[in-house]
């Protein structure tokens, strides 16, 4: 009596479906392996959803019979199509065959962008040098092996 419970709570259809949980999927597959006779109810069930779909086909609306036509117009090299399309076609081959060309913008833009490092670069050295020659003279630049170390602080370097 549970088998027949089973079969008619509509498991089966919204498993063939692919509209069960993942948990409803699990049960199914537990109880296919204890009754075999469920296998068969699945065959049946899909068998029964496929004559439907072919004993009472819906025609599909005329746009995407003119879509693919358009597409398969496309793809035999034509190209162009009577019909105003929604899409956007982006050619991504290079012109020549050889290379991608760039807008000559980006061109102007990365060579500024370049020029410009390398003058910060340049001043950035320049000032660091500026500003060690100002502390060497100032006196403020004291080599550390010159500092002298106590007793104390050179035992407490190891512990750092």
């Amino acid at each position: 009596m549970e088998l027949k419970f089973y079969i008619e709570s509509g498991i089966i259809e919204s498993f063939v479906l692919g509209l069960a949980t993942e948990d409803e999927v699990e049960e199914l597959q537990q109880m296919r392996r204890l009754y075999p006779d469920l296998d068969t109810e699945v065959e049946l069930v899909e068998r029964r959803l496929e004559r439907a779909a072919f004993d009472e086909p819906a025609m599909p609306p005329m746009e995407v019979r003119d879509r693919v036509l358009q597409k398969i117009r496309w793809e035999q090299g034509s190209g162009q199509s009577e019909l105003n399309s929604n899409y956007t076609f982006i050619n991504i081959q290079p012109k020549d065959g050889d290379h991608i060309t760039v807008h000559r913008w980006w061109r102007v833009f990365f060579i500024i962008f370049f020029i410009m490092s390398k003058i910060f670069l340049f001043l950035a050295i320049f000032y660091y040098l500026k500003y060690r020659q100002s502390q060497e003279q100032h006196g403020l630049n004291m080599p550390a092996a010159n500092v002298p170390f106590n007793q104390e602080q050179q035992q407490n370097i190891f512990f750092l």
